[in-house]
């Protein structure tokens, strides 16, 4: 419970709680010893009593479990959570029950101690420490169920939003990869090949056709094998290559250990769209993306790139092409969010002479 006080309503249903635990243990300890109900009449000091003292205790428990709440959660440890608070709040119990006791002692029954009076109530007194251990322990249970459950509803609904922001980051890669700018690119380069190769027409076709599906498969899971994206990105590359000739390289270097882990889908296509995206190349001066696996278990993505003349850089700052193009901001950021739901390694990017990205792999499925 957030905050230091109970709200009202809290509070007037720990005094019925407290109120009807006082009148029925008082009821069943009256009835065990003369086999009847306790009459208000001739027993209203000792009922109130009992009443007075369940308040007190009871408000006393729920302020000692807000406090353990706060510092020693159960999330700490359940076990030593669960004996802690069986011990403060029977702590706390019988100090508050001796202070009111001996206050009604003295009130009552001044001609006796503390000591002889609980002589005398001896069986009551055996009885009541019984019934109050067992409330005890029913206490500490009740409070432990409602932060389990409370802890399963709030699990679930980060789950929830887990998910959800998992759907929308490959809904945007999706929107990115079919966007009216990237098909009309494409349709673009296949009505200008019709007319100069028509082998070299059917192929881009096809390579297009695997793309689109790969794109259209890929999106509905959270993870696909190093093998699927490399496919993928061979296809991918053969469309950017006919588009611009000798002005883009790849070299694909990956062990053949690292093809059965697993990435993000999209990931390797998105870095390499990034790198053409970003870059300005030409035949003279190609852009050259490298995709090797690295000594670190991990792959690198990495692409040349020429700083921008006569300005400060920030960021990520690049010579970009003069040619414009639609960004649905979907890059890095995106990735290591995906990233962060599978593993707890994350993308290391360095910028020296080249611009390199750190993929970690996943090798097992969750």
């Amino acid at each position: 419970m957030p905050g230091t006080f109970y709200s009202s309503k809290k509070l007037l249903i720990l005094a019925l709680v407290s109120t009807l635990y006082g009148v029925l243990t008082y009821s069943y300890l009256s009835y065990s010893e003369s086999g009847s109900l306790p009459s208000i009449k001739t027993q209203a000091d000792a009922l109130s009593l009992f009443i007075i003292t369940s308040w007190l205790v009871f408000a006393v428990f729920a302020l000692a479990t807000q406090y353990l709440n706060r510092f020693i959660p159960w999330l700490s440890g359940t076990s030593s959570r669960f004996f802690l608070q069986f011990g403060v709040n029977t702590l706390i119990a019988v100090i508050l029950i001796t202070i009111t006791t001996s206050i009604y002692v003295q009130l009552k029954h001044s001609e006796h101690s503390l000591g002889s009076f609980l002589s005398e109530q001896w069986d009551p007194t055996l009885k009541f420490i019984i019934l109050f251990l067992i409330s005890n322990l029913v206490y500490v249970l009740i409070n432990l169920y409602q932060y389990s459950y409370t802890s399963f509803i709030q699990a679930n609904i980060e789950s929830e939003k887990m998910i959800r922001e998992r759907l929308k980051l490959q809904y945007e890669i999706l929107k990115s990869q079919l966007s009216p700018h990237y098909l009309f690119n494409t349709l673009n380069t296949i009505a200008s090949l019709l007319h100069r190769d028509v082998a070299t027409t059917e192929s881009f076709v096809r390579k297009f056709a695997h793309t689109f599906d790969y794109i259209l498969k890929s999106h509905q899971k959270d993870l696909v094998a190093i093998k699927e994206e490399m496919t993928f990105i061979k296809s991918y590359y053969y469309l950017l290559r006919i588009r611009f000739e000798n002005a883009l390289q790849l070299s694909i270097k990956l062990n053949d250990a690292h093809l059965g882990s697993y990435i993000p889908p999209m990931t390797l296509q998105l870095l390499v769209e990034n790198a053409v995206k970003h870059n300005h190349f030409s035949e003279e001066k190609p852009l050259k993306i490298k995709i090797e696996s690295n000594e670190n278990g991990s792959i690198e993505v990495s692409n040349n790139f020429e700083r921008k003349p006569g300005f400060i850089e920030v960021d990520n700052q690049m010579v970009k092409k003069p040619t414009q193009h639609v960004s649905h901001k979907v890059g890095l950021e995106n990735i290591k969010k995906r990233y962060s739901y599978f593993t707890n390694k994350e993308l290391k990017i360095n910028r020296d002479q080249l611009f390199t990205v750190h993929l970690p792999l996943i090798t097992k499925l969750k």
